[in-house]
């Protein structure tokens, strides 16, 4: 399914929340005569603001009589403003670089007359531009400097809208965590009238469930994003709701529903006037045409885009348009020459970009029409030129490989920076039962020394001193057990998280987004699930199973082979009630995948069962891989160490608990390998 350009609009510009109303209040206002230039400068000032959401031309027009006044009557603070709101009209039409010029400029007579507030929000509005050039470190670092200046003055809104900001940043780039943490804290920080403020927090949130393929929550937040953006009366937020609502009713395949959204944001970019959105809106919809069967519709709708974009000289965008009109020429059934005469101009546009990704699907298409137009030795030199730019694609791969490279090793020196920390403690508390016990010998010397004059003294000295022992040794054990739980995070292999990143990757070389958002998805939840259950002592078996499953879909893709997981629970064995150690199967799971299923040539499966005992459960995980005995060597190494790290676990989780019991027992089958594995739960079984 062709899936609709990310439209989303958050900004940070003192946020407007002007109707129609104030803007006449306003211009009555400005009529009155006798007014002095202080006061014309500032309704100056105000209507440029006020018509940057709704008609940034005329608004832009308001910001330069502000400036001129200003500059004539010496009135600098007021010059300052009319720069800023100069640069809120740039933003709001498209014209990144003299938008940024303009807050450049306001930064620095900020920066002269010492405004800290101004500061911050200057350094905030550059953070916007960079983000939309792509400079996501230099916008990260601009959010947080403006954030702590909002923060340090007291300034609730505009911290509000800074954390916004910075959790849209985070979401460019695809960490969700952050993201939604920084909308949610931006959120807690509203009040009921904050209705500009709260939209957009719930318009960001939806695209986070909309990222994470929760399209029915990801609406549910557009729509209330749009009730409060109408509300305010910010036209342009109001269509990047509806652009936003119109993609997430196509993933849905509501396809009437996304034509009427799209069509509404248009309406209201038109009335804006930014050609960068109505050139967007109209390849949006010729894209949606096509996919709902109505090429001619489609073929008016990327005609407009292709007009557009020409007069603003986005070459990349016109090679995607071009390529787009091409297919609704083959679906209206124009001559093969005709596709073939707007894929050279894709290819061309392609090569003026510079983008290695355009070029590629220039060549690909060209080829495929030299098939069918009869030149196959065209072809063939079109599909070579394919290969060599998929190839170039590929190296250029290789530097988020290196990326990766280094990200591994910061991983390992995590994990031996925990497993480092674990010894010293280890060694700590070692040393603090030593010193316990020194100190207890010497206060019951004492207290024999002293038995004809303190026989109280002495019954109360060795009561402490057992005491203290017992707490150390309780205090050591919990320490131990979480030390071992953080080391388990960090030994989660490294290579493990790169190879699904490839994996991942691979899919988006060979043009299948879907499965690689499916398997994102997956990866995305697998990773918090692990974060968050390293923090617990204890989860449920349903919560321990729903994180096989993903772990068991990312290796199942590196390994290339189905496997199937099935959970057979006894009568009685509730899931969702049944408390165990957070990731005590992964080890056993992923000696199953590595050590067994991987040398079997067809699907793989592993079957987990659960059965209720007298005053214990029995686990034990059976696979259909090669079995131990057939596994080389190395190994087996590799299945002892697992082993040893569950048992390890268990051990430690059970110290302190005198009537539970546990065991780990494993044998190879004739065709698999099985694991048995019982354990007391901490709670009352009656009461599970």
């Amino acid at each position: 399914m062709c899936r609709l350009t990310l439209i989303f609009f958050l900004i940070l510009l003192a946020p407007p929340v002007f109707g129609q109303r104030l803007v006449d209040s306003l211009r009555n206002e400005l009529a009155r005569p006798g007014l002095a230039d202080s006061s014309r400068t500032d309704l100056y000032n105000e209507l440029a603001f006020a018509y940057a959401g709704i008609n940034p031309v005329l608004g832009h027009a308001y910001a330069d009589s502000a400036l001129a006044l200003a500059t004539e009557s010496g009135l600098a603070s007021r010059a300052t403003s009319a720069l800023n709101y100069r640069g809120v009209n740039y933003w709001y039409q498209g014209e990144d670089s003299l938008a940024l010029l303009a807050y450049r400029q306001v930064l620095e007579a900020h920066q002269k007359s010492g405004n800290r507030k101004g500061q911050a929000s200057a350094t905030n509005n550059i953070a916007l531009i960079e983000y939309r050039n792509g400079n996501y470190g230099e916008a990260l670092q601009s959010h947080e400097a403006a954030t702590a200046i909002f923060e340090e003055l007291g300034l609730r809104k505009n911290t509000i809208s800074s954390l916004a900001n910075t959790g849209v940043v985070f979401l460019a780039l695809a960490d969700y965590p952050n993201a939604q943490e920084y909308f949610l804290r931006a959120l807690g920080k509203t009040e009921p009238e904050d209705i500009w403020e709260r939209a957009n927090c719930f318009n960001n949130l939806g695209l986070i469930e909309k990222n994470l393929g929760n399209y029915v929550e990801a609406e549910g937040h557009y729509l209330e994003a749009l009730e409060l953006y109408r509300k305010s009366e910010n036209v342009q937020s109001e269509a990047s709701a509806l652009g936003n609502l119109s993609v997430v009713m196509q993933l849905q395949g509501k396809l009437d529903d996304s034509q009427s959204y799209i069509r509404q944001a248009l309406a209201l970019n038109k009335t804006i006037g930014n050609a960068r959105r109505i050139a967007s809106d109209y390849s949006n919809w010729g894209t949606l045409a096509l996919e709902m069967g109505k090429p001619e519709l489609a073929e008016k709708y990327l005609d407009s885009a292709k007009n557009l974009y020409l007069e603003s000289g986005e070459k990349l965008n016109l090679s995607a348009v071009y390529l787009s009109l091409a297919k609704a020429k083959a679906a209206l059934g124009y001559p093969t020459a005709a596709s073939m005469r707007l894929e050279r101009e894709a290819l061309r546009y392609a090569e003026e970009s510079g983008s290695l990704e355009a070029q590629r699907a220039a060549w690909a298409a060209l080829s495929e029409s030299l098939e069918k137009s009869g030149d196959y030795r065209g072809s063939l030199a079109a599909f070579r030129k394919y290969r060599q730019f998929e190839d170039s694609i590929f190296n250029d791969e290789n530097e988020h490989q290196l990326l990766a490279a280094k990200i591994g090793y910061e991983f390992e020196a995590r994990e031996r920076q925990l497993t480092e920390s674990f010894e010293t403690d280890r060694q700590l508390l070692e040393s603090e039962r030593e010193q316990a016990r020194w100190r207890a010998g010497f206060y019951l010397t004492l207290a024999i020394g002293m038995v004809l004059l303190a026989v109280l003294g002495i019954f109360l000295l060795r009561m402490q001193a057992k005491n203290k022992r017992a707490k150390l040794e309780s205090e050591f054990r919990a320490k131990a057990a979480e030390l071992e739980l953080k080391a388990l995070k960090a030994q989660m292999n490294p290579h493990f998280i790169f190879n699904a990143l490839s994996s991942i990757s691979n899919f988006l070389l060979k043009n299948q987004p879907e499965e690689a958002d499916r398997y994102l998805t997956r990866f995305a939840r697998l990773i918090r699930r692990i974060l968050e259950y390293s923090e617990l002592t204890e989860i449920s078996l349903a919560e321990e199973v729903a994180l096989l499953r993903d772990y068991i879909a990312i290796e199942a893709l590196r390994l290339g082979k189905e496997v199937e997981f099935g959970v057979e629970l006894e009568d009685g064995v509730d899931a969702a009630s049944l408390l165990m150690p957070p990731l005590i199967l992964q080890p056993l799971v992923e000696n199953s995948l590595w050590h067994g299923i991987s040398h079997i040539p067809g699907e793989g499966k592993i079957t987990l069962k659960v059965f209720r005992q007298q005053s214990s459960y029995l686990l034990v995980l059976r696979d259909n891989g090669a079995g131990l005995r057939e596994s080389v060597q190395v190994e087996e190494k590799h299945q002892s160490m697992g082993m040893h790290l569950v048992e390890s676990r268990l051990e430690s989780l059970h110290k302190d608990r005198p009537n539970s019991a546990w065991s780990l027992f494993w044998e190879s089958l004739a065709s698999g390998y099985e694991v048995r594995l019982t354990f007391t739960p901490r709670e009352n079984l009656s009461a599970i």
